[in-house]
């Protein structure tokens, strides 16, 4: 009996510790609403971006995702991938405190992203979509990636995504 709960005690703990810190990490973002007073006082302007997207895109993309944390993204991958790949992969970001990812992929199935948009016109359709986000009451759809989420996790979810992209947008 002694060795049954020794073995029961060496697989739980590795889970409590690693379940512990993905809750902690999640917790400890600052809120989307800061993230949202952050962006409403960007010098729209002065921005420019680093990488092979421009700042109306990135803003488009990221309006798109949280847009569809709320309404249901075009495409899913499959259950496996959201159970294993996309769940350890947002438990990895959560853990590390940021997202490291392809950052001029669209999202599976979405329209195209278009340059022509202002930016102002992009930046003010993030920010929509954030407010709308925040106050959402119902039902969050999965995400493509990660599967279902609460909507704690999909805070924490865009407030990594966001992060990410924005680091590709500078001051000039």
């Amino acid at each position: 009996m002694k060795r049954r709960a020794f073995l029961q005690l060496a697989v739980a703990t590795p889970v409590v510790l690693w379940t512990g810190l993905h809750i902690g990490a999640t917790l400890r973002r600052p809120s989307l609403q800061a993230l949202t007073n952050y962006l409403e006082r960007l010098p729209l302007a002065q921005l420019q971006a680093t990488g092979d997207w421009g700042v109306s895109e990135i803003f488009q993309h990221c309006a798109q995702s949280v847009r569809y944390s709320r309404i249901g993204y075009p495409e899913q991958h499959s259950r496996l991938f959201q159970l294993t790949v996309g769940g350890m992969a947002l438990a990895a970001f959560s853990t590390a405190g940021n997202m490291r990812h392809s950052l001029n992929e669209p999202l599976p199935g979405a329209p195209k992203l278009r340059a022509t948009v202002p930016v102002d016109v992009a930046h003010a359709e993030l920010i929509s979509e954030l407010e709308q986000f925040i106050r959402w009451q119902g039902p969050l759809a999965p995400h493509f990636a990660y599967g279902r989420l609460s909507k704690a996790q999909y805070y924490n979810a865009h407030w990594l995504h966001l992060q990410d992209h924005l680091q590709e947008i500078t001051l000039v």
